[in-house]
C-alpha cells in the first residue's frame, strides 16, 4: 500500500503529474483499513488480560513514536538549516503539533496540509487518535453490543461528512484529516476482525458473496469517482465508506485462506511490508531534498531531469526507510514486545473474553 502512496506523491500529486497515477487514495484508505482489522483483532484476543491497557499502549507507542519523532524534529532541522525557496512551504505548522497528533486540526482550520514534507503525518494523527480512542471503546461495551456501536459510529462518520460538505464547505478538508469524519473507514476493519473472531458470522456460503464483493464495491467507489469527480459531495460522503468496505470483504477473502493469499507472502513484499512505516515517513522529505539539492527547484515531472530525479528518488526512499527500520522501529519495537500480557488467574481466556 504504501508503495501506491509513494508512485501518487512522485508522480501524480505533483503540479504537472499525470492522474493515472493518483491512487494514494485507495492505498490510504486500505491501510486504514488492514490498521483497524489488526488493532482490533489484537484487543478482542488482549483485552481480558489483567495489564491490557497498559501493555497495548506500550506496545503501540515503541511501534510508531520513535522513528515518527525523530523524522518529525529532522525535518523541523533541516526546513531551518536549509535557506532555499524549495525548502519551505507557504503553509506551517508549529513543531508542537506535530509532537502531540494534533496538526490535523490545524490542517482542517487552514484546509491545507502544511509542508509538503510533512503532509503525510495526518494519518498518523488520525492512527493515534483511533489507538486511544478504541481500546477503550471495546472494553466500555459488551461484546455483544459492539458490532451494532460500531455500524452506529460508521453512520454517524458519512453523516458528519455530508453535514460538513453541505454546511460548511470551507471546512472540507475536515472530512479528510478527523477521527469523527473518518471512523467508518477504520471501523470496517475493525467489524472484519469481529466476524473473524465469531465463525458463525461468515459461513461457507458467504465465499462467494465475498470474493465478488471487493472487486463490485471498488468498481462502484471508481465510478462514483469519474462521475462525481474527486471533489464531487457524493464522492466525498459515500466514496470512503465504498471503498472500505471493498478492501474489508478482500481482506477477509484472504484471512479465510483465499487461493490468492500466497502471493502476498513473497520475499519482496514482506521486505516492503516490513519497511513501508518509515518509508511513509520519509518518501516526502527525500523527494524534496533529492529535488531540491540536485535541480534547485520542488518536485515535479514536467522535464526529463525532473523524471530521472523522481526515479532516483525511489531506490533512496527505500533505503533509508529500511536503515531507520533496522536501527529504529525493530529494536524498539522488540522491547515493546517484551511486555507481556498477564492473564486473569480466576477466569480461562475464553471465557474471559467472552464476558466481554
Amino acid at each position: 500500500m504504501t508503495i501506491f502512496v509513494v508512485i501518487s506523491h512522485y508522480f501524480g500529486e505533483v503540479p504537472r503529474g499525470l492522474s493515472v497515477f493518483m491512487v494514494g487514495w485507495l492505498a490510504v484508505d486500505m491501510f486504514f483499513v488492514l490498521s483497524g482489522y489488526l488493532v482490533g483483532k489484537l484487543i478482542l484476543d488482549k483485552s481480558h488480560t489483567r495489564n491490557f491497557l497498559t501493555v497495548f499502549y506500550v506496545r503501540r507507542a515503541c511501534r510508531t513514536l520513535p522513528i515518527y519523532m525523530l523524522c518529525v524534529l529532522a525535518i523541523f532541522g533541516l526546513v531551518s538549516l536549509v535557506d532555499r525557496p524549495w525548502a519551505h512551504a507557504d503553509t506551517t505548522f508549529p513543531l508542537w503539533s506535530y509532537l502531540t497528533f494534533s496538526q490535523n486540526v490545524f490542517m482542517a482550520a487552514r484546509n491545507d496540509v502544511g509542508h509538503e514534507w510533512l503532509g503525510p503525518t495526518w494519518t498518523m494523527g488520525l492512527e493515534e487518535h483511533f489507538y486511544l480512542a478504541l481500546p477503550l471503546l471495546c472494553l466500555l461495551v459488551p461484546r455483544r453490543r459492539l458490532a451494532a456501536v460500531l455500524c452506529i459510529i460508521m453512520l454517524a462518520a458519512v453523516c458528519a461528512r455530508a453535514g460538513i460538505l453541505l454546511l460548511a464547505p470551507d471546512w472540507r478538508m475536515a472530512t479528510l484529516v478527523f477521527l469523527p469524519t473518518r471512523a467508518d473507514v477504520l471501523i470496517c476493519g475493525v467489524l472484519g476482525a469481529l466476524a473473524i473472531a465469531s465463525p458463525r458470522t461468515l459461513g461457507a456460503r458467504l465465499e462467494l458473496p465475498l470474493r465478488l464483493a471487493a472487486p463490485l464495491l471498488l468498481l462502484v467507489t471508481c465510478l462514483l469517482k469519474l462521475m462525481d469527480s474527486e471533489q464531487g459531495i457524493v464522492f466525498q460522503v459515500f466514496g470512503p465508506l465504498a471503498v472500505s468496505l471493498g478492501c474489508t470483504a478482500f481482506l477477509l477473502t484472504l484471512v479465510r485462506g483465499a487461493p490468492e493469499a500466497i502471493r502476498f507472502r513473497s520475499p519482496i513484499l514482506c521486505f516492503f511490508g516490513t519497511t513501508s512505516y518509515a518509508v511513509y515517513l520519509t518518501h516526502m522529505p527525500v523527494l524534496g531534498l533529492m529535488h531540491g539539492l540536485i535541480l534547485g527547484t520542488k518536485p515535479d515531472v514536467g522535464t526529463a531531469a525532473q523524471w530521472g530525479v523522481t526515479v532516483a528518488a525511489l531506490p533512496v526512499c527505500v533505503a533509508v526507510g529500511w536503515l531507520l527500520t533496522r536501527l529504529v522501529e525493530a529494536p524498539i519495537s522488540a522491547y515493546g514486545r517484551k511486555w507481556s500480557w498477564h492473564e486473569p488467574a480466576s477466569a480461562h481466556p475464553r471465557t474471559a473474553v467472552s464476558a466481554i
